[in-house]
Order: C-alpha cells, then structure tokens, then sequence
C-alpha cells in the first residue's frame, strides 16, 4: 500500500476546512453528475455474539469525514453499457464492471427500476484499500446516489439503501451519509448528529487488517470481557472530543491486536507520541485520535507524522455533524 503522496492529496481537500453541503449530487459544467465518496469512523463498536447465521449483530456510531473520493457520472452522448474509469490511487481496484462495487452497485439499480444500464463512471481514488474506513462501499453507495440522478429515478433514499444493503452491511450507512446509530449488521440506522464540533487525526499504517480474521478471533474469544458496560449513545453525541475519548470502546480492538500484533504495537506508539488516547475504527487497521478545533489537529499531525514511521500515513480531518 503506497502512503507516499496520501498527505499532500489531503491538502489539497482543504480537509479540516470542509463543510457539509446541503447538495449530495453537484452537476458540473461538462454535464457530468459529480458526488464525494467520505470515508468514515466507528466512534465506538460493540460486536455480539455470533448469530445462528453466522452474522454478529452490533452496535456503532459511524459518522462520515471530510476525506473522500470522488466519483463522477456521464449519461450524455453515444454511450453503450457501462463502463469504469479508475484513477489517483488506483493500483489494484478492478475496473471490471462485474468486479467492482461500483458497477454491481449500478447494475443492480439498473436491474431493480428497470432502466437500460448506460452511464460512463470515473472514480478517482484517495481513500486507502483495506483500512477500515468504508472506501470502497462510500464509493458504492455515492454511484448509487448519482445514477439515481443521472437516470433521472427520483427514487427515496429508502429505495436505495435496500440496493445498498445486498452490496454490503455497511453500504446503507454511505447513501445518506449523516451521522447514525448503526444496529443489526449495520444496516438498521438512527440518525445521531455530533451536537459538538469534532475534528480527528487519522493514522493510516501501510498494510490493512483482515476483517474475516479479526471476526474469527473476536469468536475464538479475543474480546473484552463480560463486564463491559453498555454505550449510552446519545451521551457520546453530545460530548467534547476530550469526553467522547473517554468513552469510546471498540470491542473489536483484543481480537484485531491478537491477528495483528503490529497493531496494538502501532496504537500504542501513537498514543505516546499523541499524549492522547488512539482509538481503532471498526476492524482495523487505521486508527484515530479526537481533536476539538482544526488547529489542534492539524498540530497533532505534524507531531504524528514526525514521530511514527514515514509509511505511515497521518491525515487530519473534520468530522462532518450533518448534511
């Protein structure tokens, strides 16, 4: 995983100047249906027990962030079937349409309203494979959102999430994008807007953590134990960024440290450097750290970056409350 140029592409963003925007599909002037791809966080995850099925419920408040790809759609002129275009961090993202999230995300929503599959997609890529911050079902779920423009469906977000949710447990979460409790596989969502200004430093290592590993070491017991209170969520939404740190707990972080060591190694360097707690979002493998105001995280940043490994990629982000 090449972390190389992922700090000055962040820059470019304008990350902790980013504000949400009422619109979640813009047109630009070449006619093209343009939509930002966020990433996200898990503030928090509690994982039970594995269902008859196979499947864990949980429960967690995932809120999207202002880094993001961005994914355009082209429905204008002589075009035939559907075609992918990948660019930016594009090593190993398959443009096949059968192979992509993207293209099955179109094809089922062409499938589903009944509506011949033609759209020209270009997805540019900034977001890392593999860390667990939801790139590639963002990307899913945002060419959902466009396509439902582009074909002029005017379906409900309702309709849509259905189509996200046979893409993946977490695809619905990306068709709206708002801060939300997350139950069953993750697809049930309540809206849980942050009630106070937060920003986070995320720390991206250079390999990813298997989630079909850290699952089965979270089911061979590597997990907090029994005494764990529950998560009173509505007190998360509405702490500082010094509280909330307080609070957070991601039952996942034992089994993800037991799969990779390096991890847990990596956590703790980070905290040190941080003078601060370091959190896992969802499986791993990229971590964050809670900042009030872009100033300090763009501060933390520089002392991340100077004090972990160069692979190591540190981006500082704004947490977006509301869309």
């Amino acid at each position: 995983m090449d972390t190389s140029e992922w700090n000055k592409t962040a820059g470019e963003n304008d990350l902790l100047e980013t504000a949400p925007t009422s619109a979640r599909v813009m047109r630009t002037d070449d006619g093209r249906w343009c939509v930002h791809a966020p990433a996200k966080l898990n503030l928090g995850l509690r994982v039970f027990p594995a269902r008859p099925d196979g499947f864990h419920d949980l429960e967690t408040w995932m809120v999207p962030v202002s880094w993001h790809d961005t994914l355009w759609v082209d429905v204008e002129g002589q075009i035939t079937g559907l075609s992918l275009e990948v660019t930016g961090r594009s090593a190993g993202v398959p443009t096949e349409i059968d192979k992509n999230l993207v293209g099955r995300a179109a094809t089922k929503l062409a499938a589903a309203a009944g509506v011949e599959p033609k759209a020209r997609i270009t997805l540019h890529k900034v977001l890392p494979p593999g860390g667990g911050i939801g790139g590639g079902s963002s990307d899913a779920a945002s060419a959902l959102v466009a396509l439902n423009e582009a074909w002029n469906l005017q379906w409900e977000d309702s309709r849509l999430e259905a189509i996200a949710a046979e893409l993946g447990s977490d695809v619905p979460f990306f068709v709206a994008a708002r801060p939300s409790l997350c139950t069953g596989r993750g697809e049930v969502m309540t809206r849980l807007r942050c009630f106070q200004p937060l920003f986070a430093v995320l720390i991206v290592p250079p390999r990813g953590c298997p989630t079909a590993e850290v699952y089965r070491a979270f089911d061979a017991g590597h997990q907090h134990g029994a005494s764990l209170g529950k998560t009173n969520w509505r007190q998360c939404a509405s702490a500082t960024a010094e509280q909330l740190s307080d609070l957070l707990v991601n039952n996942l972080e034992p089994a993800a440290f037991a799969v990779a060591p390096w991890l847990a190694e990596l956590r703790d360097r980070a905290a040190k450097t941080a003078g601060q707690q370091v959190h896992m979002t969802g499986s791993g493998s990229t971590l964050f750290t809670l900042c009030s105001s872009g100033q300090a995280a763009g501060e933390l940043e520089a002392r991340l970056t100077a004090g972990l490994d160069p692979d190591c990629c540190c981006v500082p982000v704004r947490i977006l409350r509301q869309r």
